[in-house]
């Protein structure tokens, strides 16, 4: 996408520090929007955030951005946001649409309070989200957004927004990822690589996630009707081709440090870590830890998972018993960081064969699985 074709409109906060329109938006009361998920303020009903939608519909459609029509379906106690039948196709880092999505025979996909489904004026889905100015969620997006790179077909396994006017706003991608589901080792490679490649951009924009999970990864196939057995059975076919692609998205829970800093000086409180973000965290929080390096958190993390669905391949790849071990080690300092796992992986990638990559491979990980376990990968 050419610099062009994205407008940003700026957002100012207010002396008490909650985030302000300044496009003569329509007069309601403002609140910091990170208290809408917060139980303690109250969390807000739909009927509430409904009325706040509406409110900017019109604003939203004098800029390009057409928010979806509120229809009551059956089985269904209040509006829900109702699809348009048709979208229009477009390169990355825009995703491919199920073809059959329009017989809304099913119930749409619901969104949280703070994310509203709409077409842009080229009719190509995109998600618009509320998000504080302050923050540093706010200030990831914008530095993504100057991200050429992230707009090419190279695609860097991150998803980026496309614009940002009184929020950023992103395009829509699938959030159906079944790991276990995965068939054979070459589908389960291709999540590896592009979450590994996500995360090695991430961390080059000094971006630190801390909540590496597979819920926070979304693929390029979705459909914006609640998945049937129909669509799963096309989003399989879809893993199955070449134009299957895996991105890292959402950075509420993220931290951005200086870009000249350099990764190993980087550290942050403990605080409240260990009570949020991902189930495969490591045991860094642990044992009274003041504070920790985050970004060797997040490839702990995400080699967690590579463990956790994916240990069974090192049987046939077990070069990737090594990487998972060299990623997930208690040894911090000798932790591998994202770039250079990325680099390993890549190597050990290069020299599997088409026959190994086509093997059937069974990714159903234990309930109990121990993260901990030394000897998780003898036998």
């Amino acid at each position: 996408m050419k610099d062009s074709d994205r407008e940003v409109v700026r957002l100012d906060d207010d002396d008490d520090g909650f985030a302000v329109l300044k496009q003569g938006l329509p007069n309601l009361p403002w609140e910091d929007v990170n208290s809408f998920h917060t139980r303690e303020d109250g969390f807000p009903n739909w009927c509430h955030m409904r009325l706040f939608w509406l409110a900017y519909r019109d604003w939203l459609a004098a800029r390009g951005f057409y928010l979806h029509a509120l229809h009551n379906f059956e089985y269904t106690y209040e509006e829900t946001w109702c699809p348009p039948p048709f979208t229009c196709a477009a390169p990355l880092p825009y995703a491919e649409r199920d073809a059959h999505d329009a017989t809304g025979k099913r119930v749409p996909n619901q969104y949280n309070s703070k994310c509203a489904p709409a077409q842009d004026s080229h009719g190509r889905d995109v998600t618009i989200k509320l998000v504080n100015t302050y923050t540093h969620e706010y200030g990831i997006y914008q530095d993504l957004l100057r991200c050429d790179e992230l707009f090419g077909q190279d695609f860097q396994g991150v998803l980026p927004p496309v614009a940002i006017l009184d929020t950023p706003y992103r395009v829509s991608w699938g959030d159906v990822n079944y790991l276990g589901h995965f068939e054979t080792v070459g589908q389960a490679v291709r999540w590896m690589y592009c979450t590994l490649k996500g995360l090695s951009f991430l961390h080059s924009r000094r971006v630190a996630r801390r909540d590496v999970d597979e819920q926070n990864v979304m693929n390029n196939f979705y459909t914006l009707w609640r998945p049937a057995d129909a669509f799963r059975t096309r989003l399989t076919e879809h893993r199955r081709t070449s134009r299957v692609l895996y991105c890292l998205f959402d950075f509420n829970l993220s931290v951005q440090f200086p870009l000249d800093t350099p990764l190993r000086e980087c550290r942050l409180v403990t605080g409240k870590c260990t009570s949020f973000g991902s189930g495969y965290r490591p045991w860094d929080l642990s044992f009274g830890a003041y504070d920790y390096d985050p970004f060797a958190y997040d490839v702990a993390c995400l080699g967690n998972i590579f463990r956790a669905h994916f240990a069974l391949i090192a049987g046939n790849v077990p070069e990737f018993a090594i990487l998972f071990d060299k990623m997930t080690t208690h040894v911090i300092s000798d932790r591998l960081s994202a770039s250079e796992a990325f680099a390993c992986f890549n190597r050990t990638v290069k020299e599997i064969p088409d026959s190994v990559l086509d093997k059937d491979i069974s990714s159903d990980p234990s309930s109990d699985y121990d993260f901990e376990d030394p000897e998780r990968h003898t036998g």
